[in-house]
């Protein structure tokens, strides 16, 4: 009984992406295999779905457009044959899901319409998702090779001087089932954030069953909000090589499970009626706040 309340339970938890997630039944998408580095502007559209071969770059001054509900694959393997998709220094991906049409990244072999295809601990399938900046970060030399990349690829550097570095918008996105190894035990996390700038937007983002940790930032200065990690192998979130990167969390995608927020932040549940697009918030108080005032001292007993 407790096997099959677990089981409704998350299937209510699915409904709200699995649903709404595809513009047009699974049978009738065409499949597209990407299989070298994107070197000019692209849009991905919903009635595709992409299957990533390998490791795939978004190349420097291109950018990549991945519209609402569209389904992005990664094809199995280790090593130098893990598959992830890499937006390189320079490059530009505009990902821009809604509530009701979250952008996937998934594995290959999950079928995003039945909530129970996979086992609940299943991970580590394909790669992820790496962002990689030229924002400040705390090296010796100003610069780093991403974790989760061989270091002999140049196109894996992150670093740099530009603390407004623009890497695009990335929002209402669910990554699932990544975290593969490339060797020696390094995994890739499902997002990996590299000196990425404070242009870059990352908002109501979704880790779910990833086998390293769900969200990893590498100094920078982008202020990410609204993310949730939920059932990583490791932690949900790490941030090094000390940038002023800040970020909060919430509820994004209507999460497949319960999730687990970073220790150091709030999670709060977005209202229905909310806003896909929500203005920031100011740094002033409402006029009716009150001041902080000490407590009036009182008198002893005798």
């Amino acid at each position: 009984m407790r096997r099959r309340g677990t089981r409704l339970l998350r299937a209510a938890a699915l409904a709200g992406i699995v649903w709404t997630a595809l513009a047009v039944p699974a049978a009738a998408q065409t499949v597209v295999q990407v299989t070298e580095a994107i070197g000019q502007d692209a849009v991905w559209t919903p009635d595709n779905t992409y299957v990533l071969n390998g490791f795939v770059f978004v190349e420097d001054g291109v950018s990549l457009t991945i519209e609402p509900g569209t389904v992005v694959r990664g094809k199995p393997g280790q090593g130098e044959n893990a598959s992830a998709l890499i937006v390189a220094q320079g490059g530009r991906i505009f990902a821009e899901g809604t509530r009701e049409n979250p952008i996937i990244f998934t594995a290959e072999a999950d079928d995003v319409s039945d909530p129970f295809d996979l086992p609940l601990d299943t991970r580590g399938l394909w790669g992820g998702v790496i962002l990689l900046g030229k924002a400040v970060i705390n090296t010796s030399t100003g610069v780093g090779a991403i974790e989760g990349i061989p270091t002999t690829e140049p196109r894996g550097a992150y670093g740099g001087s530009d603390d407004s570095d623009d890497s695009g918008v990335f929002r209402y996105v669910s990554i699932r089932y990544g975290g593969t190894d490339i060797g020696a035990g390094n995994e890739i996390n499902g997002l990996t954030m590299g000196a990425v700038g404070s242009g870059t937007v990352v908002e109501y983002v979704e880790v779910y069953n990833n086998q390293d940790d769900g969200f990893e930032w590498f100094g920078g200065t982008v202020n990410s909000r609204y993310l949730v990690s939920a059932s990583t192998a490791t932690t949900p979130s790490t941030s090094t090589k000390a940038g002023a990167a800040t970020t909060s969390s919430g509820s994004p995608c209507r999460p497949r499970r319960s999730a687990t927020a970073p220790a150091s932040t709030t999670a709060a549940p977005i209202p229905r009626t909310a806003s896909p697009t929500p203005p920031r918030r100011s740094g002033t108080p409402p006029s009716s706040a009150r001041a902080w005032a000490p407590p009036t001292p009182t008198t002893p007993r005798p």
